[in-house]
This record gives C-alpha cells, structure tokens and sequence, in this order.
C-alpha cells in the first residue's frame, strides 16, 4: 500500500525532497526520499537518498541502500562516483574494485587509483584493526559455516594484497567449505586478478588455476544446458518441480567450480537423476556410477551447509 493518499501527493512530497536537497539541508532530504523509496524503488530515488545520506554523513545506511541497485550507479561518471565514494568511506575497498572493474573503460583507472589511495590511508590510520580482520580471515576453516561467512564480508574491508593473501592461502585449505572457496575463486575472477593459484578441489587433489582463464559459473556448458532444460522442458511440464531444482543445481554449481564441465558432461541426465525422474539418455553403468558418486558428494556437502545455516551443525565439513 502507498503511503501516500494520491499521486498528487506524492509528487508533491517528491518536490520536497528535491528542493531539501538542493538546499543541502541532507538529513531532511535523506527522510524524506528515504519515504520516497519505501513506495517505489526507481534508480533515481536510490540513488537521491544514497547521494543525501552521504552527504549527511550516514555512511552505512547509504551503503546499504546503494547495493541494492549497484548496476545504477554504471550509467554516468557522477554516478560512478557517488558509488564509489559510498564504498570507499565504508572501507569496501573489494567490492569497490569490483565496481570499477565493470565500469566503464574511461573512469576505471582513475577509479582503481582512488580505491589504492583509500587503502593506503586506511593501512596507517587502522592498521590494527586490519591485523585483527586478517588473522581471523587466515583462519577461517577453524570456525563454524556461519561464522566463516561474516568473516568473509569482515575480509572484503582488507587491502588488496593483504586480502590476496588470505585468499590463497584459503583456496588450499581443505577444511573450507567448497561453496565458499569456490566463492573466493570466482572473486579473483571478478577482481581481474593475473595470478595462478593453487585450489584444492573436491576430489582432494590441488590444482593450478589461472584466474585470467575462468569465466563465470553460468557460463559453463552445463549450466546453459540445465538451464535450458529447466525452462523449456521440464519447467514446461512441472513448473514447481523445476523451481525447486533451481537452488540445489546453483549449490552444485558452484561447488564444482571451476570444472563443471568436467563433471556435468550430460546435464539434462544430471538434473533428471536429482529429479529421481527416468534418464533418457541412455547411459553406461560407469557413466550413472560416477554420476552419483559425485551427487552423493555434494548432497553431503549441501547437508553439512544446511545444516550450519539452521544452527543445527557447526562442525567443519569433511572431505572425502
């Protein structure tokens, strides 16, 4: 329901807020957009009440409404920036080097030579706190799932090779949870890192994996072709059944990262025999044996995540 009893009144609580802001009186037009926003979330409200809050100081909660609509921010240097100044008065230096990596050619550079600048200055003024955020990243398989994922966001605050440093470290241990390390794989990806690093995978082997060679998780085969299959077929004959697939198959995606392909070669047959639904595709023994194996793998990995999210395990998953 709109909190506002007409269009006529909510063009005149939007003319408001405009002349507050143009005013500068910021905590007045950051309350008021703020009401704006709640009733229709448009990219030009955000981005009103995030440019308010900043100016008012309220660095977090613009942050917080900023990454509700990050892409909004790629349309314009002066948005760009905006985006950039939230996250960089927010210690985002990772998610902001992300931001400036998908951002347009022309104000990258700059934008990456704000971010190290802002990670300088932060290195002298909170290099204690730095330490601490950094030992207790380094240290992450020794602490329940729940408890890795806050010290995973409390990481994206770190300086670039302070972060770097975690990671591979992190990539390599066994007793992380393979959708979080595969999380951190894909990361380095999105950062653009030109480095190979070590990953210990699923099957217990490590690997050397160059970070300019990964693409996306979606952007493997099998992850068009069960996407495919999901939509167009059995979406089509089950939609519910098809919908709840959705979040198993994104889970067993990224725990197989980076080799999907190399383990999903029939992916209409994969999704099928999580369906418990008859495989068309006619297979040999070894090829099904195989198959669930590796299915068998990652529902336990899956239980031991479900598990940690309703507080029902917190101990450190195992590997096979």
């Amino acid at each position: 329901m709109s909190e506002f009893s007409s269009p006529a009144a909510r063009e005149q609580a939007y003319q408001k807020a405009v002349n507050a802001f143009e005013s500068r009186q910021w905590s007045l037009a950051s309350d008021l957009f703020e009401t704006l926003y709640q009733d229709q979330q448009t990219p030009e409200l955000n981005r009103y009440v995030v440019a308010s809050l900043y100016h008012d100081q309220k660095y977090l909660v613009a942050e917080q409404y900023a990454a509700e609509q990050n892409n909004i921010y790629l349309d314009s240097a002066q948005h760009f920036q905006l985006r950039l100044d939230v996250a960089l008065k927010n210690q985002q230096f990772i998610f902001a080097r992300e931001f400036c990596q998908v951002a347009a050619e022309r104000w990258r550079a700059g934008g990456l030579a704000q971010v190290a600048a802002a990670e300088a200055e932060a290195t002298e003024t909170l290099a204690a706190t730095q330490q601490v955020i950094a030992k207790q990243f380094y240290h992450l398989g020794d602490v329940s799932f729940n408890e890795q994922r806050q010290r995973l966001e409390h990481a994206r605050q770190l300086p670039l090779e302070m972060y770097l440093q975690g990671v591979q470290f992190l990539l390599v241990d066994p007793f992380l949870h393979p959708l979080l390390r595969a999380d951190l794989l894909e990361g380095l990806m999105r950062l653009r890192v030109d480095q190979t690093v070590k990953l210990h995978w699923l099957d217990n082997q490590t690997y050397s994996v160059a970070i300019a060679d990964l693409r996306p998780v979606n952007a493997s085969q099998a992850a068009a072709e069960i996407q495919n299959y999901l939509q167009n077929e059995l979406g089509q004959q089950d939609p519910m059944l098809a919908a709840n697939l959705q979040q198993t198959i994104t889970l067993q995606l990224m725990m197989l990262y980076p080799f999907i392909d190399r383990v999903i070669t029939d992916p209409v047959s994969w999704v099928q025999t999580i369906a418990g639904l008859p495989v068309e595709q006619q297979l040999s023994e070894e090829k099904v044996k195989t198959m669930q194996r590796w299915q068998t793998t990652l529902n336990r990995f899956m239980a031991a995540l479900f598990g940690a999210i309703g507080g029902q395990n917190s101990e450190k998953p195992e590997n096979e």
